[in-house]
């Protein structure tokens, strides 16, 4: 990976107060000595926010302390700030950081499950805030800072090529913790759930975000049009992308979770041993968590991420393995899993399938974006966000076949 040049200067540095944000965690007697700091991702990589490494050597406590986090800042420009509603985005994802992911944590410690069994499905959460003058009221100097997991060896697999299904497996297994959890959490605190993570969950479509939206379906539907493979297709594909539009499916209790709503290759970071087999795994990007069935992260996770020869030979495996790891989750919460048959699963799975067709087909756009198709400009000051995949490319041409005859082989596209 590309990065920018390393800057050494704690005045350059794009964060204001860094220091206040991490006595967040450290106290008041944390101080900052020197800096050194560079984007982390690149132009192109990630469009909701701006992500710098910021490597920190401290004196806490009259001892030197040597820090590596990720501070996460909002968009430049005035148009990817509306485009990502970023004021209620950074809300919802520093909510969660903060109060949410901790409750994670206590109530598998809670539930008796042994201390190296318990899941830590997030980064640390080190600091945040919401502006800078109000912690409460957004502006520019938004941040969120984590644990760099990169210095703990973790890394993204490659989002043009997908899981193999060793990987697959191992994030359907993280997710199918997360939404356990959860759902453990609204039945054991109800109180909580409804005070504290079911405000972090609501999301409705800003305008200029619905705008995009139509915008990227609309393209990947003219996408088909001018796909020969696809030509017998196109009523189904045109009836099913009106399905996305006009249905919603609302989620029976108690399945309904947090959804993440955007778990593809990109929002997931692995940890390996010796011999290259993954240890372990965190979810990043919880700014657009909603409230609904996890069988939505589920199929749009499978369809985005996996392999070609992955999804082909073993898409039932892995339904069947995502509900056995759930379940299995949910007993080591002391839960009843009566509540939650097979029965109903595959039903809401196939409930929800073609309303998730049309994030599906537009983020193969974001998915398959040829590396270095996007300049910082664009990411950074620009007015609107282009991608360039189209059916020239041949990784977007096939993933786009690919996708439909995924969902025609299951029955997912309306008649």
């Amino acid at each position: 990976m590309k990065s920018f040049s390393v800057r050494k200067t704690l005045d350059m540095l794009p964060v204001k107060n860094m220091d206040t944000l991490l006595m967040q965690t450290y106290g008041p007697d944390f101080q900052i000595h020197d800096v050194e700091w560079k984007h982390l991702t690149d132009p192109g990589e990630n469009f909701g926010s701006i992500i710098l490494a910021v490597n920190i050597n401290a004196g806490h406590n009259d001892k030197k302390r040597t820090l590596n986090v990720v501070v996460k800042l909002p968009p430049r420009s005035a148009y990817l700030l509306e485009l990502f509603d970023s004021p209620l985005t950074f809300k919802k994802e520093l909510e969660f950081y903060s109060m949410v992911a901790p409750e994670f944590l206590k109530l598998q410690n809670e539930s008796g499950i042994p201390r190296e069994s318990i899941s830590v499905i997030v980064p640390q959460f080190l600091g945040g805030r919401l502006g800078l003058h109000d912690p409460q009221h957004f502006d520019e100097q938004a941040a969120i800072v984590l644990e760099n997991l990169k210095s703990y060896n973790y890394i993204t697999q490659d989002r043009i090529i997908g899981l193999d299904q060793v990987h697959m497996n191992f994030a359907i297994n993280h997710l199918a913790k997360l939404h356990a959890i959860a759902i453990g959490l609204k039945l054991k605190k109800p109180e909580f759930f409804k005070k504290t993570v079911l405000p972090c969950l609501e999301f409705n479509l800003h305008e200029a975000t619905e705008k995009a939206t139509v915008d990227m379906i609309q393209k990947a539907h003219n996408d088909y049009k001018n796909i020969k493979e696809a030509e017998a297709y196109l009523n189904k594909i045109e009836k099913t992308i009106e399905y996305g539009y006009t249905h919603d499916v609302t989620p029976e209790e108690p399945w309904a979770t947090l959804v993440h709503h955007d778990f593809w290759v990109n929002n997931m970071m692995f940890k390996y041993d010796e011999s290259g087999k993954p240890i372990n795994m965190k979810i990043v990007d919880f700014q657009l968590t909603v409230y609904n069935y996890g069988v939505n992260d589920l199929i749009f996770f499978l369809v985005s991420s996996s392999q070609k020869e992955v999804l082909d030979n073993h898409l039932d495996d892995m339904i069947d393995f995502y509900y056995d790891s759930f379940i299995a989750s949910l007993k080591s919460l002391n839960l009843d899993t009566n509540a939650f048959p097979k029965s109903q699963f595959m039903k809401q799975l196939n409930q929800c399938a073609p309303i998730k067709f049309n994030q599906c087909i537009m983020m193969v756009q974001v998915i398959q974006a040829a590396r270095g198709s996007v300049s910082q400009t664009a990411t950074e000051d620009g007015d609107e966000c282009v991608f360039t995949g189209g059916i020239d490319d041949d990784n977007y041409k096939q993933k786009m076949l690919h996708v439909l005859s995924t969902f025609n082989r299951k029955g997912w596209l309306v008649e």
